[in-house]
């Protein structure tokens, strides 16, 4: 490390408001030694000489590496750039930028790349094969490494990832299915459910009529609480007169 790095600070008298100055610290950014102090409602430390926020920062006591908007022990955790600067990717939602801490966007995402052509359409590319297009009408494609999702200004909706299918048509009736598995739902309120794995099947119909089949039993239940159960052993039937049980020849 240079020996600037080794520099250690006197104290100086200058704080912010509400907070304990701390000396013997250098600035990570410049190199130069720095006074911090602590703001005690957001826990962001500020260098006291220009009431800037300080991004990160070394003890010189101690050797370690803090980050200035949390106050957090970094050690091990900062990366050196190309250009010699330093950096550091462990806060998910911040970005120091400018001298201040500031939310993250999609811009600062890598490889962002944002085009507006003439007739209105919003082009997006971002590092990972990510693609979205918003044409002049409001139609929405994204396309991001294998899923492609299309969203049109009518409400219908599909999305497509290698088996995996969803989709929502103008109506609102819904359909998702993947190699194994099928889901439909229509706006009467009926559905259907279909698993290959356990050879399952199941409706609901408008009425809230429900029919089950699977491993060779079947089930019905009705909104009257009528039930029917059938399999290779038996016969079951239960309504408000009682339980009937049936053994199959």
């Amino acid at each position: 490390m240079k020996k600037n790095v080794l520099l250690v600070l006197i104290i100086a008298g200058l704080a912010l408001t509400s907070g304990k100055a701390f000396a013997q610290f250098i600035d990570l950014t410049t190199g130069k030694p720095v006074v911090v102090i602590k703001h005690q409602a957001t826990g962001m430390m500020y260098n006291t000489q220009n009431s800037r926020p300080v991004y990160m920062y070394i003890d010189v006591a101690t050797k370690d590496t803090f980050y200035g908007r949390t106050g957090e022990r970094i050690n091990g955790k900062v990366i050196r750039n190309a250009n010699g600067s330093f950096s550091y990717n462990g806060d998910a939602a911040y970005i120091y930028d400018k001298g201040d801490f500031r939310l993250k966007t999609e811009a600062d995402e890598p490889g962002y790349k944002m085009k507006m052509e003439n007739d209105g359409d919003v082009k997006v590319k971002k590092d990972g094969d990510y693609k979205r297009k918003i044409d002049g009408d409001g139609d929405l494609k994204i396309k991001d490494k294998g899923e492609k999702v299309k969203l049109s200004t009518n409400g219908v909706l599909k999305v497509k990832d290698s088996a995996y299918k969803k989709k929502i048509d103008e109506e609102g009736n819904y359909l998702e299915k993947d190699d194994s598995t099928k889901v439909k739902v229509k706006v009467d309120g009926s559905s259907k459910i279909k698993d290959k794995r356990t050879d399952f099947k199941g409706k609901v119909d408008e009425n809230g009529d429900v029919k089950e089949k699977e491993a060779g039993e079947k089930r019905k239940l009705k909104r009257d609480r009528k039930v029917k159960v059938k399999n290779e052993e038996v016969k079951v039937k239960v309504t408000n007169e009682g339980t009937k049980v049936k053994p199959k020849d």
